[in-house]
């Protein structure tokens, strides 16, 4: 059934029904021009549109732009129903598609993917390729990452991390938000004054493990694919911007070893993953360039992982250099 509301003009926010249940949607921007792209953010795994505020901002000065909850995460509803086995990648992205039909948000799309996104916007390219006017991967996961590194090494990161201040995500690199888009983002973390029902927080503990247990059978099944063996997208847009996921990742090591965290295997197994890391990420980054004969990457220097928390100029920067590509291509 299609939504009540016009998702085509003003700021407009609500939850849009897809039949079995509700998504939260975030839209901003001019009205679109006949053929020019909807700019779509897709938030990293277990994250919500709050992220991407910033990057809302920044990118609806000049393009239309939307951003989602995933299936019980942050505003959007979790059905009783719903499995792990319902969080495939590539039922994510056929969940999208029925969001943008509900809401009536035609193709073409620029689809914008932060870290583990990558797989589900690569899934919603092989979906409906003829719809998707170019990428932009900000420090995405492909179908490779988990190859590069040790079968538990997530699992026993998050259990040296526990408990340790991780309050240099915040000091030594600043995020580039309002104080209002810093205060949504600390509530929604549960770390501000007006912290998540604890309700909602089990909904979306619940729901973004249901999407860590999916990684590694979605990254087959999208490897099944060899989208890397075609240039699927042709001459439309293409842009990588890399972030510092390793240089992050020894931050929190320094400070979870100074808080006597881990055992020496523990330490020693992150240790040895990020001896290595900086370059399997580049070539993997560098890999997704193969999607299009248009294509560039470029750093986001004053990042770690979650670019579109620090430099929000610099993925509108990208967003709109596709945007261009997109137009040139138009005009041929």
């Amino acid at each position: 059934m299609p939504s009540s509301v016009d998702w085509t003009v003003d700021d407009t926010k609500g939850l849009v029904s897809i039949g079995t249940h509700s998504l939260y949607l975030r839209a901003a921007g001019p009205v679109r021009s006949p053929g020019t792209p909807a700019v779509i953010g897709i938030a990293g795994l277990g994250d919500s549109s709050v992220t991407w505020t910033a990057v809302l901002r920044h990118v609806s000065a000049f393009a239309r732009v939307y951003i989602y909850d995933r299936t019980g995460l942050g505003n959007s509803e979790l059905p009783s129903n719903f499995t792990s086995e319902s969080k495939s990648y590539v039922n994510i992205a056929k969940e999208l598609r029925l969001l943008l039909d509900t809401a009536d948000i035609k193709p073409p799309y620029l689809i914008v993917m932060h870290s583990m996104a990558g797989i589900p916007g690569r899934e919603f390219l092989n979906l409906y390729p003829e719809d998707v006017a170019g990428t932009v991967f900000l420090d995405t996961v492909t179908e490779e990452n988990y190859k590069t590194r040790p079968e538990k090494l997530p699992e026993i990161m998050m259990a040296v991390w526990e408990g340790v201040d991780m309050s240099f995500l915040w000091t030594e690199r600043k995020p580039a938000m309002t104080e209002e888009e810093w205060k949504e983002f600390l509530n929604s973390e549960g770390l501000g004054n007006e912290p998540p029902p604890e309700e909602r927080k089990d909904q979306q503990k619940k729901a973004s493990q249901f999407e860590a247990d999916n990684l590694i059978p979605s990254s087959d099944i999208l490897a099944e694919k060899k989208q890397f063996d075609a240039t699927i997208l042709g001459d439309r847009p293409v842009s990588v911007i890399k972030g510092d996921a390793p240089g992050e990742y020894r931050k929190c090591l320094e400070r979870a070893i100074a808080a006597g965290k881990g055992t020496e295997e523990q330490r020693k197994l992150i240790s040895d993953y990020l001896d290595t890391a900086d370059e399997k990420q580049l070539l993997l980054q560098f890999k997704q360039l193969r999607l299009s004969r248009n294509s560039r990457l470029v750093e986001a220097r004053e990042s770690w992982h979650n670019i579109q928390l620090y430099q929000p100029d610099l993925v509108a920067r990208e967003v709109k250099w596709c945007l261009d590509e997109f137009e040139k291509l138009k005009g041929n």
